[in-house]
């Protein structure tokens, strides 16, 4: 009787000797990547004509805050590096393969341990095309 419990439980520990690491590397891969939140997108804009009270003509650069201004490769991802960090406003800025600057705003801990000069892959949301009623 003493052999089989002491048997059982080697067998036990060996079976969660070799479980664990499985199980922190799963609990480590399941973490979220940080998100962003894109400011602007340095260089691109729009332009705005404005009628003033007087009935003057007023033209406004309005700086472009949307994701479809930013070149990209087909599977939505885009390569750059990273050019600037403000943690006192929480933002960064990188600058892309094809030379555009984008200015994101990070959470605190998405900051920590960011470097100038770092690479950065920002996978874009893909845009819900509309379907046109009949």
């Amino acid at each position: 009787m003493r052999l089989t419990s002491w048997s059982i439980l080697g067998m036990a520990l060996g079976f969660v000797s070799l479980v664990f690491p499985y199980a922190m590397a799963a609990e480590q891969a399941s973490k979220p990547l940080p998100s962003a939140q894109l400011v602007a997108v340095e260089g691109a804009s729009s332009m705005y004509h404005l009628i003033d009270y007087d009935g003057r003509v007023v033209t406004a650069a309005v700086p472009s805050q949307s994701t479809t201004d930013i070149q990209h490769s087909s599977d939505n991802t885009v390569h750059a590096t990273l050019a600037s960090v403000d943690s006192a406003t929480n933002r960064v800025k990188v600058v892309t393969q094809e030379g555009q600057t984008l200015v994101l705003n990070l959470s605190p801990g998405a900051l920590q341990g960011l470097q100038i000069g770092d690479p950065v892959e920002l996978v874009l949301p893909r845009l819900a095309t509309a379907i046109a009623p009949h």
